[in-house]
């Protein structure tokens, strides 16, 4: 499977449509510090398909962005990373509406999906009104309501 990796603030260059890609989420992503966008095709004949890596740790981005563009990373530089997507998420105690990058499982991580997930930083509540989520939220992209 060949992924391409995007450095932060690269422009999306695609040929063709990119399946789970929302241009105006995609647009703030962009430039987060804890993002980087991936684009791969699951399947030789399915549609490409747009998930963005998320680390909640102290990992420097740029550093390997640099390693990227010279073509010496190891696993090891993603070996704290989440698969996310962008979702709109309503919370069940005030109604607000988010737009989250959600967990999802991404083929190159799912050896150890679930250590991943457990060492990863969630949001695991509610910023407007404290309520718990029990899903794994990565990142508020931003509020839609009030």
């Amino acid at each position: 499977m060949s992924v391409r990796y995007f450095t932060g603030g690269e422009a999306l260059d695609a040929e063709e449509p990119v399946q789970y890609l929302d241009p105006p989420e995609d647009a703030l992503l962009a430039g987060n510090a804890r993002v980087r966008r991936i684009v791969f095709r699951p399947l030789s004949k399915s549609p490409l398909v747009a998930l963005y890596l998320h680390w909640s740790g102290g990992a420097s981005l740029t550093e390997l962005d640099t390693r990227v563009a010279a073509g010496t990373t190891t696993e090891e530089d993603f070996h704290d990373a989440v698969a996310g997507q962008t979702l709109v998420r309503r919370c069940r105690g005030c109604g607000t509406r988010f737009s989250i990058l959600y967990a999802v499982e991404f083929p190159g991580f799912s050896r150890d999906r679930a250590r991943r997930l457990q060492e990863h930083g969630h949001i695991t509540h509610c910023p407007a009104c404290g309520t718990g989520w029990t899903a794994y939220v990565l990142e508020i992209i931003r509020r839609l309501d009030g």
